[in-house]
């Protein structure tokens, strides 16, 4: 996705002109504004997945009493709906929080030389200067700084009450709202999906695609291009199962037998990607097994937070009439608990599989040829200043996130007519 806010903000890109039309000339990529722009772009979708599902399942009858009594929709906001939605605005939050905190590749690509973060600085010690010393130090360093933050907000608050939603006419100011979303979130998501398609000289084509498929792809990013999709497929479904399942068992704990695991659910995402690679990598783990490990524990958190909310949905007299006919613990599970949490586990297995598609850090740390996926693919081409053939593997990639993104809303509509 970052070849598409390239485009947009970047020398030549369709906002940067637009801006000198008004006469601001300050360039906007390989700045401190890019970085926080570009990871608002990457969390916009969680935080808005997030909120937007918790708050239009406000019951519609607190508004409508509120309404009555002669509240506005002023008070009504600070005074009912915030402390409704405010247990799922600190869980967004906090994953937003942890995710930024250890982003590799929007730094290292939007933020260019100039900038660095703790994550890579514990990639460059590392991997380039080989000074472990230093790099053990940042990652406890960040390992504190994110437990503590994730302790505080993980207190989990009982303050929502679920109801028929209120459907309100769109409001005046909506429309600066979704102006801004457009510049920032939606024109760099076009550009990354339509890149493959606009010639590095200009207009539309398909040469991109024909230099991709034409070029010794091994030279460049170590492998094939039917290979790298291989791994990437390999990783990312192995890593998304491996997650289901233990979401599967701690979530069941957690909401039935009472245990506080929320918690320990996010300390996974507490470790740096890169730290952990490497320390895979010391004590001798293959990188088959490493990379899909490291993908499940940075997807733990919210496939853990999707498989813990279908736990709560379930019947639990449907349960308790299977187990007076003598249903075992297989059929309870598979015929009666499964079913029911179908749209659950299909939701985070998607999520799963989209966060371990675009995952680099710990990829490009453990993974040596012929291994390769889809986002260091990209990279490399870029770093190799292959830009046209980027761009067309770019496109290929954002359709394929495209697509799971569009499953993810089926799903979620299907679950709400069920």
């Amino acid at each position: 996705m970052s070849i598409g806010f390239l485009m947009t903000f970047g020398n030549n890109g369709i906002i940067t002109n637009f801006l000198k039309l008004f006469g601001f000339n300050q360039r906007l990529l390989y700045t401190f504004s890019a970085i926080i722009i570009g990871h608002v772009f990457y969390n916009f979708p969680l935080f808005i997945r997030i909120v937007g599902e918790t708050w239009e399942k406000i019951d519609s009858s607190i508004i409508e009493s509120a309404k009555l009594d002669g509240a506005n929709n002023l008070l009504i906001f600070f005074k009912i709906e915030i402390p409704l939605i405010l247990s799922s605005i600190l869980k967004a939050f906090l994953l937003t929080y942890v995710y930024t905190f250890t982003s590799f590749s929007v730094v290292l690509i939007l933020g260019g030389i100039k900038y660095s973060t703790i994550e890579v600085a514990i990639y460059m010690y590392t991997k380039i200067l080989f000074d472990f010393k230093s790099a053990l130090t940042l990652s406890i360093v960040q390992i504190i700084l994110i437990s503590l933050i994730s302790y505080i907000l993980s207190f989990e608050r009982h303050t929502f009450l679920s109801g028929k939603a209120l459907k309100e006419k769109f409001p005046i100011w909506g429309y600066l709202y979704l102006l801004i979303t457009t510049i920032f979130i939606f024109i760099p998501l076009i550009y990354s999906l339509l890149s493959g398609f606009i010639k590095y000289g200009g207009g539309f084509g398909i040469e991109n695609f024909k230099l991709l498929f034409s070029l010794d792809l091994k030279r460049y990013i170590g492998t094939s291009f039917q290979s790298m999709i291989i791994f990437t497929l390999m990783f990312s479904i192995s890593a998304s199962l491996l997650t289901i399942l233990i979401s599967m068992i701690a979530s069941f704990y957690n909401i039935r037998k009472k245990f506080k695991l929320e918690y320990i659910m996010l300390i996974p995402a507490a470790i740096s990607p890169v730290t952990l690679a490497f320390s895979y990598i010391a004590i001798g783990i293959s990188q088959f097994i490493a990379i899909p490990i490291i993908y499940s524990l940075i997807s733990l958190p919210i496939v853990f937070g999707i498989i813990s909310s279908g736990w709560k949905t379930l019947d639990e007299f449907s349960e308790e009439a299977a187990l007076i006919d003598g249903a075992n613990s297989f059929v309870l599970n598979f015929k009666i608990r499964i079913p029911q949490m179908k749209y659950h586990i299909l939701t985070a297995f998607v999520y799963a599989f989209t966060l371990s598609l675009g995952e680099m850090s710990a990829t490009i740390t453990l993974s040596t040829p012929p291994v390769s996926t889809f986002s260091i693919s990209i990279y490399r081409l870029l770093s190799s200043r292959k830009i046209p053939q980027a761009r067309a593997l770019n496109s290929i990639y954002s359709i394929i996130v495209l697509i799971l993104f569009l499953i993810i809303e089926i799903l979620r509509n299907k679950n709400k007519n069920d």
